[in-house]
């Protein structure tokens, strides 16, 4: 039962809703909820402000994308390797020889796959340059070193971005030291011999992992080692293991205005979460379902590697078709488009294992289906209300497996027939 203090604040809320075309943030809602005593915060009561809002007319509206199940660990989602596979070698490097490496271009600070090389700040930089002036060993260093000229950094980002700046670039002024005093404001260029020699020749410890170890493989180890300032998403790590023609592609995609409009705000961009959207839609309707192993991580990079090698010669009639897709699914749906839907009319967030199945059901059908289930639109929404609401079809939404994958998909696909066929 919400208490007249708890109603008092949702009007307040439902007013600043008003002044914004009747929509709140769910961050917002979810604020006010969490601020409650704790013996409030119930599911009850959490129902009862949404249908206080929901009568006051306000649309809850959220940035959120669910996952197919939130409660699987992606490093479990690859499949199991032999660990002779792993070949990792131990060098001692001299900051020279790194920082020449910098210079040459062959260490990659590629960071469009958003590791965020400027996560540290000035102060943070300067204190790992000190570190290197008082002969304090660095952590040492991981690399992707595949390409002998061009070595991805796996762990180290933030570092070698400190070094860059300082050594090579020679911005980075020392700030905020902690024993060099006499230091502050200094460059690389007006340090004393003494100290620049001390940095060129200090040694560090640098792991490669060398050619012919297996992508899922180096996949994994990317996952476990990488403990910079910033996590990195499973989309980021793709981008990175396999730059070229998949990572332009998606690229090119997601600018893509149809893409913008139906998920663009929706869908965070700063950590390629609209990359890996695209590259779903990729999965299930090109590389095929029927590859699909009950391994979710695996079957994406598999379709990276499917674009890389194949998919990009037809980047035009995904372009077209994914365009068509989208924009039937806005047709049949509107804003309800790859989200679970009930009869409370509750705008839900946009789902993963939703998205594929509309991608994947729309995509088989010919243009005179397409034109019939738009025409037919409210019974498709009403029928796939009543498939929302069966437990055995959510069961499948959240799980990953081969069987629980192919059951969505067929779930959805003969909904759309039964439509047609009415």
């Amino acid at each position: 039962m919400l208490t007249e203090k708890i109603k008092k604040e949702l009007q307040q809320l439902a007013n600043i809703g008003k002044e914004h075309g009747y929509k709140i943030n769910a961050v917002t809602f979810f604020n006010i909820f969490a601020g409650l005593p704790e013996a409030k915060r119930t599911d009850d009561i959490l129902d009862e402000m949404k249908c206080f809002l929901n009568q006051s007319g306000i649309e809850l509206i959220t940035d959120e994308v669910e996952i197919e199940d939130e409660t699987v660990n992606i490093v479990d989602q690859i499949q199991p390797f032999n660990p002779k596979e792993i070949d990792i070698s131990m060098d001692r490097l001299s900051m020279d020889n790194l920082i020449k490496r910098i210079q040459n271009e062959e260490v990659n600070l590629n960071t469009e796959f958003q590791r965020k090389s400027g996560l540290w700040s000035n102060i943070q930089k300067s204190q790992l340059i000190e570190s290197l002036l008082l002969n304090i060993p660095l952590p040492a260093f991981y690399f992707d070193a595949s390409k002998e000229d061009n070595w991805l950094i796996i762990d180290g980002l933030q570092r070698i971005t400190a070094l860059k700046e300082f050594i090579v670039d020679k911005t980075l002024k020392l700030t905020g030291l902690e024993f060099f005093h006499d230091l502050e404001g200094i460059t690389f260029d007006k340090l004393p011999r003494t100290f620049t020699r001390r940095i060129e020749e200090t040694n560090i410890i640098a792991y490669k992992i060398n050619p012919g170890t297996p992508v899922n493989v180096k996949y994994n180890i990317f996952k476990r080692i990488n403990t910079g300032g910033l996590e990195l998403t499973t989309q980021e790590i793709r981008h990175a293991l396999y730059q070229g023609k998949a990572t332009a592609v998606l690229k090119e995609l997601t600018a893509n205005n149809v893409f913008l409009i139906i998920l663009g705000n929706r869908i965070r961009k700063d950590r390629m979460q609209d990359h890996e959207f695209v590259l779903r839609f990729i999965a299930v309707c090109y590389y095929g379902i029927d590859r699909y192993n009950g391994l979710p991580e695996e079957f994406l990079n598999e379709t990276m590697d499917y674009i890389n090698k194949d998919g990009w010669k037809i980047k035009n009639d995904i372009k077209e078709k994914m365009e068509e897709i989208f924009d039937l699914a806005d047709r049949i749906f509107g804003r309800y488009a790859f989200r679970k839907m009930a009869t409370d009319s509750r705008l839900r967030p946009i789902n993963k294992a939703v998205y594929e199945i509309w991608c994947r059901g729309l995509f088989e059908l010919d243009y005179d289906q397409r034109r019939t289930l738009i025409e037919r639109r409210e019974i498709i929404q009403q029928r796939f209300i009543r498939l929302c609401e069966s437990d055995a079809f959510l069961q499948t939404i959240k799980a990953s497996d081969r069987g629980s994958f192919l059951k969505r998909m067929n779930s959805v696909s003969q909904l759309i027939k039964e439509v047609l066929n009415a």
